[in-house]
């Protein structure tokens, strides 16, 4: 599918939480600015969350880190970060797998995409100030609305995760 030509819904890091089940860490990403407050969760690795929890309390330290680094190579090689997408989804042994990728600029006047795991993506984006998007289709049918959970009065968001049964939440991979 060509990427460039999805309808993409932009989101931001709502914030961050532990899988209770297998103790995997999860970013929880909600809509920006819609009526419709959709929530994706997509399950991540313990290192990706850590620089994705760092960079969101601003904590500095004083070697770059991982993805400090691929900032900073790529701004020396001229080129910048333009945007992230979480553009695909794929069910494997019982498990869906969430495919993103970097849109970025080259010297002015070459944009390619770069392909990546979502949670790269999304330290990225926040460490290049750059919009993160899902792709509608992505969102639609592996999201739900904030009113889905709600039992008459308006959920703290924080307990998203455990509204969710345990057969929803193995489906998932890191």
């Amino acid at each position: 599918m060509d990427t460039e030509k999805q309808e993409q819904t932009e989101v931001k890091v709502h914030f961050l939480s532990i899988d209770r089940s297998t103790g995997a860490p999860i970013v929880v990403l909600k809509e920006k600015e819609s009526d419709a407050s959709r929530i994706l969760l997509i399950w991540i690795g313990e290192s990706e969350a850590s620089a994705i929890q760092m960079h969101l309390e601003n904590v500095e330290f004083p070697r770059p880190m991982t993805h400090d680094l691929l900032k900073t190579m790529i701004e020396t090689l001229e080129a910048k970060v333009i945007n992230v997408c979480v553009h695909a989804v794929e069910q494997l042994n019982e498990r869906w797998t969430f495919y993103a990728h970097l849109t970025v600029n080259m010297n002015g006047n070459q944009t390619v995409q770069v392909d990546c795991r979502p949670s790269d993506a999304i330290a990225l984006a926040l460490r290049c100030d750059v919009p993160i998007y899902v792709a509608e289709e992505v969102i639609a049918d592996h999201g739900f609305s904030e009113e889905e959970l709600s039992t008459g009065q308006k959920p703290d968001t924080k307990d998203i995760l455990e509204n969710l049964d345990d057969d929803t939440l193995k489906q998932f991979t890191v």
